[in-house]
């Protein structure tokens, strides 16, 4: 059983992760959740450190992480959407398939999971997805480099590869606001809300890029 102590410290690394995680400093997210695992291997843990490796393109080592999970939780929709992610980028289709179907049936009213099923059925769509993850990777790491004009073009050249993509085009709008294209901002961060119209991030990007044309 964990101490006072140790829960403190293994919330505070959580945090320190999660932001790093989420500002795309990667290494240093998977080095935080490896320490936290040391404290607690719980499966929000686990899937957190899963996460980290799928961001580094350590996909065969994610996959280990995720299924361990998988089967204690096999209804986590979450962990079942990311397994079925990892197996799409190792080309593993049949099992891409089978991860794209369970998730499905968790929560059968997504359309985004049923679109992403067929694309994992599609000999041509599922390659086509897979080289536009790679350049959104790629992308990631030139805007981490503070390459955003670079990023940019890998980022288009990823959309023509699967255009309704809300991550890639709601970073492609991300950049045009950096480059002051408001007009071009607003349009993609449009696009990015009509595919995930839940999603609040694009929303609030939508409204910042609207307020920056009047």
């Amino acid at each position: 059983m964990k101490s006072y102590l140790e829960s403190l410290k293994e919330k505070r690394l959580q945090r320190k992760g999660q932001k790093f995680l989420t500002t795309g400093r990667i290494e240093k997210a998977y080095e935080i959740f490896q320490k936290i695992l040391l404290i607690n291997n719980s499966p929000s843990n686990i899937y957190n450190l899963a996460l980290s490796l799928m961001a580094l393109t350590k996909y065969s080592e994610a996959e280990e992480y995720f299924k361990k999970i998988y089967q204690d939780y096999p209804g986590n929709e979450l962990n079942t959407l990311a397994l079925a992610e990892c197996m799409i980028m190792q080309k593993k289709w049949n099992e891409a398939i089978k991860f794209y179907e369970k998730v499905v049936t968790i929560n059968p009213l997504s359309e985004a999971y049923k679109r992403y099923l067929k694309i994992s059925k599609d000999v041509i769509a599922r390659e086509k997805y897979v080289k536009s993850r790679e350049l959104f990777n790629a992308a990631t790491i030139k805007l981490q480099q503070k390459n955003d004009e670079q990023a940019l073009k890998i980022l288009l050249k990823a959309e023509e590869f699967f255009p309704g993509n809300p991550n890639i085009l709601n970073n492609i709008g991300t950049i045009y606001l950096i480059l002051k294209d408001y007009k071009k901002a607003y349009n993609y961060f449009i696009k990015a809300v009509s595919q995930d119209p839940t999603n609040q991030k694009f929303q609030k990007n939508l409204l910042i890029a609207k307020r920056k044309i009047k």
